[in-house]
C-alpha cells in the first residue's frame, strides 16, 4: 500500500509539471510530415490509472515512465467486439484499471476491454464489470461469420453474436433501457508486438 501510495504521489507531481508546461504552449501544436505523433513525454497528461498499471507491475509496457497507465481508452463508449468473451464481477474487479490490468494479464487472448453495467444483478450486484475480448466492434456495413471448425482460441463465443454483426459503437449506459449514458464506463486497446513490449 505505501509503495502504491507512493507512486499515485510521484505521478500527481509529474502530471502537474507537465501541465504547467502544456499552459505555455501553442494549444494547436501542428505536426507535420512523418512525425505526426505526440511527443512520448506527454503521455502522461492522457493516460488513466497511472500509479496502477505501473511498468514495475508490468514490465514490457511501453510508458515513459513507472507511472504507467494506459492511453488507447474510450470514455464512455463499448468499442468491444464478441470473440473470446470472459467476465469479471465485483470483488474479483473493483474498477476500470483492475480490468485493463486483467486484459494485460492475458496478452495471448485479449485485445479489448470494457468496464461497463451489464444490468445481471444476480451476478454483477448491481456494479460495473468486467468483460474481456479479442476482437472489437466491427462498422455498420461489416458482418462476420466465424468458421467454428477451422478456428481456435476464440471460445466463449455466445453463438447468439455468430454472425457477428457490425454497428456504432455503443455507449455505456446506467440504466438498462440505454436512455441514461454513462461517462465512467470505458473501453481499450491492449496490444503486445512481436518483440513482448505491451501497449495499453
Amino acid at each position: 500500500m505505501h509503495f502504491v501510495s507512493t507512486a499515485l504521489a510521484v505521478c500527481a507531481a509529474i502530471s502537474a509539471a507537465t501541465a504547467t508546461s502544456l499552459y505555455h504552449r501553442n494549444r494547436c501544436d501542428i505536426r507535420r510530415g512523418e512525425d505526426i505523433f505526440p511527443r512520448f513525454s506527454e503521455y502522461s497528461d492522457w493516460a488513466i490509472c497511472k500509479g496502477i498499471i505501473t511498468k514495475h507491475r508490468f514490465p514490457n509496457l511501453q510508458a515513459p515512465n513507472n507511472c504507467g497507465g494506459c492511453v488507447r481508452y474510450y470514455r464512455g463508449i463499448d468499442m468491444t467486439g464478441v470473440v473470446t468473451e470472459v467476465h469479471f464481477y465485483h470483488p474479483k474487479v473493483r474498477n476500470a484499471c483492475d480490468c485493463a490490468a486483467k486484459c494485460l494479464e492475458r496478452p495471448n487472448n485479449c485485445t479489448n476491454w470494457v468496464w461497463k453495467h451489464t444490468f445481471m444483478p444476480d451476478v454483477d450486484g448491481g456494479k460495473r464489470s468486467c468483460t474481456l475480448y479479442s476482437s472489437p466492434n466491427l462498422p455498420s456495413d461489416v458482418n462476420l461469420a466465424y468458421n467454428l471448425d477451422l478456428s481456435q482460441g476464440f471460445l466463449p463465443l455466445d453463438p447468439k453474436n455468430n454472425p457477428q454483426n457490425g454497428s456504432a459503437a455503443p455507449l455505456t449506459f446506467l440504466d438498462a433501457a440505454n436512455t441514461i449514458p454513462d461517462r465512467f464506463g470505458v473501453s481499450g486497446f491492449m496490444v503486445q508486438d512481436q518483440n513482448n513490449r505491451q501497449f495499453c
